[in-house]
């Protein structure tokens, strides 16, 4: 199966009912979606690209990357979606990397793309995408002019799809090789964990250049006649009075987002009865979230761990595995990623190369295989091969494991904070503090210290109208955690950085801290 067929069917089947809805502005049928597909598709074989060819899009979230995602797929040419959040320069950068030979660019960025596309030789044409772009093409003339046929091609499921652009600390961000069958496999894991009716909503709150074109953007809600609701981009407000207008039934939020809807003044008088699902990942979902979240949005958050290179997909805790009452072993695991998907394996793996022990308290990196794994970095064997062990991936995340399979992450191995010659895991320290009533988000880092080499530093956000002081948050691990593990200092801040996707960047929280010291943060 390829992605295409997905528009191809749901046109003959769902052909006059809506795929695409943007709050106030146009709607586009699955008919409407799959012409203009063809169209883009036609179009960008008229500008010269040919299969295995890339195309960069600079947007914000609309249809367009719908658009884009099928025909990419019709054609063989390769999609490679731009993170909005990035400096021009660090753009520059990763397109020369990649060499598209197109870029399509929104129109409210069009002074961004100014200033790198220049640098970018590999780059023939520039299409605008609404109005004011200024570009030599327009994307709905490009559209028009083009055949709504099907675009001729020889696409087969193992051929590159996207390009998804890697969360990097440093240098260019790596392109993960996203194949037609990583996608497929991927969002067939997600049908698997949740109920999808026919004809259901999908509120789309996540930037759609993330893991283009899979589950991330392409949702499993659109396999079975669904629809995707649109917004430009997230509000808690707004999500709120979305998902009441548009009678949303799943959505995808990091755990930072779903904070700030619990914690928005109409939370707890707005009409949310039609969530089916919340998938949430991007970094672990805190228990008190998990917990606060029920009241509100109902039992219905799906806690995940998946990255680029998984296209979206590894574990999940499923619901029926939620449970906050029982013997320790079976409530713990409301902190954990919860269990493989369903077309993944897992192992957790030692330094020395050996699974370890599923005893829920040792710590290894953890590997995944299957179906939904990229195939490698494009035009990076070096890298690939370094994150290979054979048929596993090596995803540079520490966890435990235990008897029953369930997962927990506990940091990246970049974030272990190493403090007196030993290892602490930054995410033991912030379930503590996340217990605190005043405590909204929380960052643990370690931080530069003469005698332990580092010491655990604590950023915190507190919750609107809390009030609580550092010696307070200090003082609230005693007898919570053990005392190596405890904050010897803790900040206040207004937010936490975090990425276009959600995810806290403790690189930009270290960076103060061990600048000049000659550390890479």
């Amino acid at each position: 199966m390829l992605i295409s067929d997905i528009v191809r069917r749901n046109a003959e089947v769902f052909g006059d009912r809506d795929a695409a809805v943007v709050p106030g502005g146009l709607r586009r049928s699955w008919g409407e979606l799959d012409e203009r597909a063809s169209r883009l598709g036609n179009a960008l074989l008229g500008l010269g690209l040919a299969k295995g060819d890339r195309v960069a899009m600079l947007a914000a979230n609309g249809p367009e990357f719908l658009e884009l995602f099928f025909a990419c797929a019709k054609t063989g040419i390769v999609g490679a979606t731009l993170n909005t959040r990035l400096a021009p320069a660090e753009l520059g950068r990763y397109l020369r990397y990649v060499e598209p030979a197109a870029l399509l660019v929104g129109a409210a960025l069009t002074d961004e793309a100014d200033r790198f596309v220049g640098d970018v030789p590999s780059v023939g044409a520039v299409v605008g995408i609404g109005d004011g772009h200024g570009r030599p093409f327009d994307y709905e003339q490009v559209l028009a002019a083009a055949s709504p046929g099907e675009p001729p091609g020889d696409v087969d499921d193992t051929d590159i799809y996207q390009l998804g652009a890697t969360s990097g600390t440093t240098g260019v961000p790596k392109a993960a090789i996203l194949t037609h069958r990583n996608a497929w496999a991927a969002m067939c894991c997600w049908l698997a964990e949740m109920p999808v009716p026919e004809e259901a909503t999908n509120l789309q709150n996540i930037p759609l250049f993330f893991n283009p074109g899979g589950p991330a953007g392409i949702h499993p809600v659109m396999l079975k006649g669904g629809r995707s609701v649109i917004p430009a981009g997230f509000d808690p407000g707004l999500f709120l009075r979305l998902v009441a207008e548009y009678r949303v039934t799943h959505t995808t939020m990091v755990p930072t987002m779903v904070a700030m809807v619990l914690d928005h003044p109409a939370a707890a008088t707005a009409e949310l009865s039609s969530l089916l699902a919340v998938i949430s990942g991007g970094s672990p979902v805190p228990r008190e979230l998990l917990l606060r979240a029920r009241p509100v949005l109902g039992d219905v958050l799906l806690p995940t761990f998946g990255m680029a290179e998984s296209y979206s997909s590894g574990l999940v805790l499923r619901r029926e595995r939620q449970l906050t009452d029982g013997p320790p072993e079976v409530v713990r695991r409301l902190t954990s990623a919860g269990r493989a998907h369903v077309l993944v394996r897992t192992r957790v793996v030692g330094d020395d190369g050996h699974d370890v022990p599923p005893d829920a308290r040792t710590a290894g990196e953890l590997w995944l295989t299957g179906d939904t794994i990229s195939p490698g970095y494009f035009r990076m064997p070096e890298e690939t091969a370094a994150s290979r062990h054979g048929r596993w991936f090596k995803t540079g995340d520490l966890a435990t494991v235990d008897a029953d399979g369930y997962v927990t992450i506990v940091d990246r191995k970049k974030d272990m904070i190493i403090t007196g010659g030993i290892n602490v895991f930054s995410r033991d320290v912030e379930e503590v503090l996340h217990d605190h009533p005043a405590v909204a988000q929380c960052a643990v880092i370690g931080i530069p210290h003469p005698r332990w080499g580092e010491a655990i530093h604590a950023v915190v956000v507190l919750r609107p109208g809390a009030a609580a002081d550092p010696a307070e948050l200090m003082a609230f691990c005693d007898g919570r955690i053990a005392g190596y593990k405890k904050p010897r200092s803790v900040e206040l801040v207004d937010a936490l950085p975090v990425s276009a996707t959600g995810k806290v960047l403790k690189r930009d929280l270290r960076a103060r801290w061990w600048a000049g010291t000659g550390r890479t943060v």
